[in-house]
């Protein structure tokens, strides 16, 4: 306790900020302790945060661990589970208060835990397993942790189960992908081989994407490949042609009508693609909805005001020059520089 305060931990961050982690305080306490350490030569700043190094790191590791859909375990060194991830705690069917109670041997047959942690491994070790007859690659890995001597300690592993199924989707997914992408697209000129190269990085974004041409250049192939080479791919990829639909049923087919039910393009196409072709054609109205989706992922059904959250990655296409179309505030400025 200093000053009746009480100081539960100290930490330095790597560019030499300190952290002081103390229990809450009176408001009259607390601003008398911040204009107190103002005071102490070499202080520039002081400000409150909401986590210490040590805790923010902790829960990006969580967090990250949660959204891996492979099962994780980390084990000590007498191969007793210490650590779980949800995806494990499925395969198992147990919670993770039940799998600590368990050695890794426990869990997985085949393979000598203890005999490899006592071998003082250096390398990854690879090992085929069957959990509940399930095939897995299981990559076991190392933990080395510093001592006081500066000195490689060995402390466990971490265990991680690859879905052999899995595995053979995915790179199923990157050969179809690698092989139809851009193969129906005939690059001749060192012009338009450059164009497919750049297409070719801007596929792998998440960004939307704009894709402008006189009709007949293609604009709809490339749109396609983009998507078919991206991470999105194997995800749905809907079309709209803003030209044909007349402007009262363009909301409609974008967002969807609540009172009938209807599912619009971008919540039928979440997680994937959708190309919206001669985007010069749709109306200032349309456009400002439009722009409100692409800065935030949100929008309401025709009839509704609950707000839906979606992911997808909009893709346009127009023959027409849509700067120009600014200059003459036929098309929205935002919308322009956004796509």
């Amino acid at each position: 306790m200093l000053r009746g305060i009480d100081l539960r931990g100290i930490e330095i961050d790597p560019i030499g900020r300190i952290y002081l982690n103390f229990a809450e305080l009176e408001f009259e306490s607390f601003s008398s302790l911040m204009a107190e350490i103002r005071r102490i030569a070499g202080v520039t700043d002081v400000r409150t945060v909401p986590w210490m190094p040590s805790e923010r790191e902790h829960l990006a590791l969580s967090a990250l661990l949660e959204a891996l859909p492979e099962p994780v375990l980390s084990v000590d060194m007498k191969s007793k589970v210490d650590m779980a991830n949800p995806a494990s705690c499925q395969l198992f069917g147990q919670k993770l208060d039940r799998l600590r109670n368990h050695t890794a041997a426990q869990l997985i047959n085949g393979f000598n835990f203890l005999r490899w942690l006592e071998s003082e491994p250096q390398d990854s070790h690879n090992e085929h397993v069957v959990i509940n007859g399930q095939n897995f690659l299981m990559e076991i890995t190392p933990v080395y942790l510093q001592d006081e001597n500066d000195q490689h300690v060995l402390t466990g592993a971490v265990v991680m189960l690859r879905s052999t199924i899995r595995m053979g989707r995915q790179l199923q997914n990157v050969a179809a992908q690698d092989v139809s992408a851009f193969s129906q697209i005939v690059a001749v000129s060192p012009k338009m081989k450059h164009v497919v190269e750049q297409a070719q990085k801007l596929a792998m974004l998440s960004a939307p994407l704009l894709i402008t041409g006189d009709t007949g250049t293609g604009k709809d192939l490339f749109a396609y490949a983009c998507h078919q080479a991206s991470p999105r791919a194997g995800k749905p990829y809907l079309a709209l042609n803003c030209a044909s639909i007349p402007e009262d049923a363009v909301e409609s087919e974008l967002f969807g009508h609540a009172p009938e039910g209807k599912k619009g393009f971008f919540e039928q196409a979440n997680g994937g693609s959708v190309l919206l072709d001669e985007i010069g054609e749709m109306s200032p109205r349309m456009q400002a909805k439009l722009l409100r989706f692409l800065n935030d992922g949100t929008f309401r059904r025709v009839g509704e005001d609950h707000e839906v959250h979606v992911d997808v990655r909009v893709i346009c296409a127009t023959q027409k020059n849509l700067v120009e179309l600014v200059c003459k505030k036929a098309c929205s400025v935002k919308i322009s520089i956004i796509v």
